[in-house]
């Protein structure tokens, strides 16, 4: 393979050997037909870098570029594109706006509807697993980081550079470009608030192909709207969030209740409920709930001493534990590696699943009556599924320090995100389908208008989406999107459209 740069430093050579390459590529990857002007121009964009342009007819496109995380949503995309620096991105992005497709960026690709790929058929992808950056100034704790890393990456070259790290979920494969941009919430967000919460600048192509920097004092308009709809108005090639020192000792708990009788399983949620849903609840402690068939699993972590967890023993406080783990003095990088193995085990991938979530504030905390609703349907209910779970993300604490405009996520006076997912062997049914449906709808006491949802959880069955991913936010996104994206290149079914 000849490397490109040697010729770099003579553009009449470099254009010549360019065009050699644009012939090599409509052979290898056009089956011998001549690229299309659009497929040259993302040719071009890349160099040429064959490894770095896919097209729909390449071997194994589906399985090795495409990649869908949720086999119910399957698309062909226009092409997939690998870039490697913000011009090139730019470049690939100018392209999409003079041919009029559509464009998504993916980061980890981990979205519950495909998201990335754009909903449909002929979309362009930027892959932006070659923005791996990871580097920490070490007088301001500046992270500067690249969009393509997963939370795992992120996690690792954080702690090689000056033991630092930020609040983000527990899934080691979500990619930090779409988390960052839509919440970022997890374990420590309790104590440091959601991802967007610590971003401090980023970098961004916008749909006229220029390169701009945001942040509170420069573009402040689109630093706002990256900070919870970023995938309706660029693609962040570059953030910089404000990183802490790790924490010195982590506890990490798990308490389960196994048994058949209904009625054990709603009392103790109902104890562990009532204790998190206190506002001013210790932010050291971060916890989630998982119910089961049969089970109904309480993890979660205390960010504090042994001592001081001892005092709260949340074990303690919940009746009809059937098994529990409580192991102290764990390092961070411990702590990160039980998180991220917890989570995989419970999270279907790759497969063919169904999700829904509603955003549950402290006004909107369910009576003892609801609970029993709730858990009647999900242990009697037909869920027409072999692995499905609820999932209680609590939260407060810190994510409930800014107001619900201080950037476009709205959730500030969020208690708790319910979601339930239900995964099956082939494509979704309706029963499956039903059984989630009506779970969501239980917990909101039937009246799901009144409730919204984190776009980071989307299903296409969503009424309204933009008004329950955004709520009041939306209009003033809606001005941006016309200003920054008039054409919506940006697009998805479920994103921001222009006013």
């Amino acid at each position: 393979m000849v490397n490109l740069n040697s010729f770099a430093r003579t553009s009449l050579v470099a254009g010549i050997f360019t065009l050699f390459l644009i012939k090599d590529v409509a052979t290898a990857q056009s089956t011998g037909t001549k690229l299309n002007s659009f497929q040259k121009c993302l040719v071009e964009a890349v160099n040429a870098d064959q490894a770095r342009v896919q097209f729909p007819n390449e071997p194994d496109y589906a399985s090795k570029d495409v990649r869908p995380y949720n086999l119910n949503f399957q698309f062909t995309p226009a092409a997939i594109m690998y870039p490697s620096t913000s011009l090139e991105v730019a470049a690939i992005v100018s392209c999409a706006s003079k041919n009029n497709v559509k464009v998504q960026a993916r980061s980890g690709g981990h979205d519950m509807t495909n998201k990335a790929l754009g909903h449909s058929d002929g979309n362009l992808v930027v892959d932006m697993k070659n923005f791996r950056k990871v580097e920490v100034k070490g007088t301001t704790g500046i992270a500067t980081i690249g969009p393509g890393n997963t939370l795992k990456t992120l996690v690792e070259g954080l702690h090689t550079q000056g033991a630092r790290y930020m609040p983000h979920g527990s899934s080691p494969s979500v990619g930090i470009g779409g988390h960052a941009t839509v919440g970022g919430l997890g374990y420590h967000s309790r104590i440091l608030g959601a991802t967007l919460d610590v971003m401090t600048e980023a970098e961004i192509v916008i749909a006229n192909g220029s390169i701009i920097r945001a942040s509170k004092d420069k573009n402040s308009d689109l630093f706002w709207a990256l900070r919870g709809a970023g995938a309706s108005f660029g693609i962040v090639t570059e953030f910089k969030f404000q990183t802490s020192p790790e924490p010195k000792e982590v506890i990490d708990f798990t308490y389960t209740i196994s048994s058949k009788d209904i009625a054990t399983l709603t009392n103790s949620f109902k104890a562990y409920h009532k204790i998190i849903s206190n506002k001013t609840l210790e932010p050291k402690l971060s916890t989630v709930c998982v119910v089961q068939k049969n089970a109904v699993i309480i993890s979660g972590s205390f960010f504090g001493s042994e001592a001081e967890y001892s005092n709260f023993d949340l074990g303690r406080q919940i009746p009809s534990i059937t098994n529990k783990t409580v192991t102290a003095r764990l390092s961070w990088s411990a702590h990160m590696r039980n998180s991220f193995t917890f989570v995989d085990s419970v999270f279907p991938a790759n497969v063919y699943f169904d999700a829904k979530d509603t955003a549950i504030t402290y006004k909107q905390l369910p009576s003892n009556d609801t609970i029993d609703e709730l858990f009647k349907h999900l242990q009697t209910g037909e869920s027409g599924s072999d692995q499905w779970f609820a999932l209680m993300d609590f939260y407060g604490g810190a994510v409930n320090q800014k107001s619900s405009d201080a950037s476009a996520f709205p959730h500030r006076d969020v208690a708790y995100f319910f979601s339930v997912y239900a995964a099956s062997k082939g494509e979704t049914s309706q029963t499956i389908k039903s059984f989630v449906d009506r779970a969501i709808l239980t917990i909101q006491g039937n009246q799901a208008d009144k409730f919204l949802s984190y776009a980071g959880i989307s299903n296409m069955r969503t009424n309204k989406p933009q008004q329950k991913y955004w709520g009041t936010n939306l209009p003033r996104l809606e001005t941006l999107k016309a200003r920054f994206d008039p054409s919506d290149l940006f697009s998805s079914p479920q994103g921001v459209k222009p006013a």
